[in-house]
């Protein structure tokens, strides 16, 4: 498996703070950066060189900016998940580009392998877009609203 961390997703990007909850915000996103780093390197999860990781796993790189693509080799299996959290952003601006790179990655999966599409979010702003999206269904995309207990997703 191998995922992309935007460095925006991990509050290194953008001009400083303005207000106290958005320096908070940015510290909590470096802090919550370094622990999903370990917790990935701990899973044997690759961050980093998608491109190079699958020229050396054997499995089809897929073009553009996918945040997270899982691979089953045996099987010929793959998911391929773009992920929007709660943020200070505007949430139908995120879902929309989520929605964009995953139709994309649609259009250009690889020959013999099965691949599922999801959309993920978490906060419950983006969730009320999500939603509204009812397009992904027809062209086969799951979505998924992540919370604080996995017994309350959906």
């Amino acid at each position: 498996m191998c995922a992309d961390i935007d460095p925006s997703e991990e509050g290194r990007t953008g001009g400083p703070r303005e207000s106290p909850a958005a320096c908070k915000r940015q510290r909590e996103m470096q802090a919550d950066a370094l622990l999903v780093r370990q917790q990935f390197k701990a899973l044997r999860v690759n961050v980093g060189d998608r491109k190079l990781w699958c020229a050396a796993q054997g499995v089809p790189y897929l073009e553009g900016d996918p945040d997270i693509v899982a691979y089953d080799r045996v099987r010929m299996r793959c998911i391929v998940a773009e992920v929007e959290g709660a943020s200070a952003g505007q949430p139908e601006q995120k879902l929309h580009k989520a929605i964009s790179q995953i139709v994309q990655t649609a259009s250009q999966l690889p020959e013999g392998w099965q691949c599922n599409l999801v959309v993920v979010v978490y906060g419950e702003k983006i969730t009320i877009h999500l939603g509204h999206a009812k397009a992904l269904q027809a062209l086969n995309i799951a979505a998924l609203h992540l919370r604080d207990r996995p017994d309350d997703d959906q």
